[in-house]
């Protein structure tokens, strides 16, 4: 283990432990701040049930629904923007327009238009992921040197041939910050969504704890979207060093 990777891993255990010791200690209200360890056993106990993989699994299925279909549609949008002048004319007001709108003020209007089921859910973690990943997919083609466009028109590659070879790749460093970003408003959104109008996933595993009072199992909710959140940061970071190791700093 490297020196970095111990000093992360001490402060991390450090804070925990002294958390540990102002609860044991009465310092802190479990009700309020339960310890890591009862923490640990709320997970423990709800695994067992089955309670938690089931509300899991119910989550995770909105946000990589959502996620795709946003991604898709972002990445797509977006190096056509790009590339071409007048596509990003005809998108650029509707950007402008509805990008700084809250993602969660529009569930309201999806859920009257697609009901209150999974598809109104869906659509506001689409719509989430998708804008995320449209400006910094066309930040990234921005970003590229006209000088290697040049070069390779002038060497004779076709529009095909430039898009693939050059466009492509030089936007995906960029491509992959939005989709890091729409990862994480994926998980915050599958929340929002979830406290309303559902009987199952994380976010309602959650808020129906903390109505209850059940302080251990809100934090096994939160420590669960943390965990997911982690994995989902370092799948992509890992995708993102396979397919363009020429972005590695």
């Amino acid at each position: 283990m490297t020196r970095s990777t111990l000093r992360k891993v001490g402060s991390a255990l450090f804070i925990l432990v002294v958390w540990q010791v102002l609860v044991q200690t009465g310092n802190l209200n479990e009700l309020f701040l339960p310890a890591p360890l009862s923490v640990l056993g709320a997970i423990w106990t709800m695994t067992l049930s089955g309670k938690l993989p089931w509300a899991i699994l119910v989550s995770l299925n909105r946000v990589v629904q959502g996620f795709v279909y946003g991604a898709l549609v972002g990445i797509v949008l977006g190096l056509l923007a790009g590339a071409i002048r007048w596509v990003e004319d005809v998108l650029d007001p509707w950007v402008a327009a509805v990008y700084p709108i809250p993602k969660s003020a529009l569930f309201p209007l999806f859920m009257l238009w697609f009901g209150l089921g999974d598809p109104s859910k869906i659509v506001t973690i689409t719509v989430g992921v998708l804008f995320l990943v449209l400006v910094n997919t066309v930040t990234g083609v921005k970003s590229i040197n006209p000088l290697l466009l040049k070069a390779a028109v002038d060497l004779g590659a076709s529009r095909f041939q430039v898009f693939l070879k050059v466009i492509l790749p030089g936007a995906l460093p960029n491509i992959f910050t939005g989709l890091r970003l729409g990862a994480g408003m994926a998980l915050i959104l599958v929340f929002i969504t979830e406290i309303e109008a559902t009987k199952a996933g994380l976010g309602f595993l959650l808020w129906e704890s903390f109505q209850l009072l059940e302080t251990k199992d809100v934090f096994a909710g939160v420590v669960m979207f943390g965990v997911l959140g982690v994995a989902s940061t370092w799948f992509l970071q890992w995708l993102e060093r396979v397919s363009c190791p020429w972005a590695r700093r």
